[in-house]
């Protein structure tokens, strides 16, 4: 029971992120819409999703393990994207 509970929080958690990450790639291009990302978040969200896969591997813990697995590579694709908006804001037209 306790796995398979873990397993449907880690569908939820795995879902939370997915809206946002699909907004972020539609809006990519846009300056302002990017610029309402916090980079300290992404990089947070980021750290602590690698942290969770390091623990749930140490640990032999699926349902950590795997949410996390898809979860960090979204939330240091956020990341990426806020980044490289950033950049090219900044740069002279």
């Amino acid at each position: 029971m306790s796995v398979a509970l873990g397993l449907l929080v880690g569908v939820i958690d795995v879902a939370q992120f997915m809206p946002h990450a699909r907004r972020t790639i539609d809006k990519r291009h846009d300056v302002h819409a990017m610029s309402g990302l916090s980079v300290w978040t992404w990089t947070i969200a980021t750290v602590q999703g690698a942290a969770w896969i390091v623990y749930g591997a140490a640990n032999d813990l699926l349902p950590i393990l795997l949410p996390n697995l898809v979860i960090t590579p979204v939330c240091a694709g956020i990341l990426a994207l806020r980044l490289a908006s950033g950049r090219s804001s900044a740069q002279p037209e």
